[in-house]
C-alpha cells in the first residue's frame, strides 16, 4: 500500500504573507533578482502558484515586499549596533559599517534588488518608506559626530560617502574580489575604515593636514 501525499502546510492569520517574503528573501540569495519568480517563490512555500496573488498584486509587488523587509532589517542592525558601540559619536556611526558588511556577507540577498531595481506605482511608496528610515538612522548618527554648523546637504553627502564605501565593500566582498575570510574580520575592516573616514573628514574641517 502507498503512503498518503502529505498535505501541502497551511497558513492561518496572515503567515502566508510572512512566508512569502521569507522565501522570497532565500530565493533572492540563490538567484538575484534575474531567477525571481512568483511562481518559484509559492512552489517554496509549499502553496499554489495562484496563492501569492492573495496578498500581492504581481511579481513587483512581491518584490517590493522583499525589498521593503531587506531595508527594514538592515536598518534594526544599525540601529542595533550603534547603541552596542557606546556612547561616543564616531564609534557608533562606525559600528554601522561593520553591521551593514555582516548583513551582506551573512544573507547574500536582495543588494541588487534594493539599489538597482526600479520600481513603479504603486509598489515604490513601501521601499521608499523603508529606505528613508535607513537614511534617518544614519543622518542622525552623522550629526551627532559633524560640527552643529553643518548643513544638511553637508551631512547628507557624508552619509552618502560613509553609506556608498560601506557597501561597495561589502558586495566586492560577495563576488569573491579577495580571498575568503572570516565575516567578523571582514565587519571589523568596515568599522576601522569607516572610522578612518570620519575621523579624517572631521580633522580636515578643523583645518587639520
Amino acid at each position: 500500500m502507498s503512503r498518503p501525499t502529505p498535505p501541502k502546510r497551511g497558513y492561518h492569520h496572515g503567515d502566508l504573507r510572512a512566508e512569502l517574503i521569507r522565501e522570497g528573501l532565500a530565493l533572492l540569495a540563490e538567484t538575484g533578482v534575474a531567477g525571481f519568480s512568483v511562481a518559484k517563490v509559492a512552489a517554496r512555500a509549499g502553496v499554489s502558484s495562484a496563492a501569492p496573488y492573495r496578498h500581492f498584486a504581481d511579481r513587483d509587488g512581491l518584490l517590493a515586499a522583499c525589498a521593503a523587509a531587506i531595508l527594514c532589517d538592515i536598518t534594526d542592525r544599525l540601529v542595533e549596533a550603534a547603541e552596542w558601540a557606546g556612547p561616543d559619536p564616531v564609534d557608533r556611526l562606525a559600528a554601522t559599517a561593520g553591521a551593514y558588511t555582516r548583513f551582506v556577507l551573512e544573507h547574500r540577498a536582495g543588494v541588487d534588488l534594493v539599489y538597482s531595481y526600479d520600481f513603479a506605482e504603486p509598489h515604490r511608496p513601501i521601499v521608499l518608506e523603508q529606505s528613508r528610515r535607513l537614511t534617518g538612522v544614519l543622518m542622525d548618527l552623522a550629526s551627532d559626530v559633524l560640527p552643529a554648523d553643518t548643513s544638511w546637504a553637508e551631512t547628507a553627502d557624508f552619509v552618502y560617502v560613509h553609506l556608498s564605501t560601506t557597501h561597495g565593500y561589502a558586495t566586492l566582498l560577495l563576488k569573491g574580489t579577495r580571498p575568503p575570510q572570516d565575516v567578523e574580520d571582514h565587519a571589523a575592516r568596515a568599522v576601522t575604515a569607516a572610522r578612518d573616514h570620519i575621523t579624517g573628514h572631521l580633522l580636515r574641517l578643523r583645518g587639520g593636514s
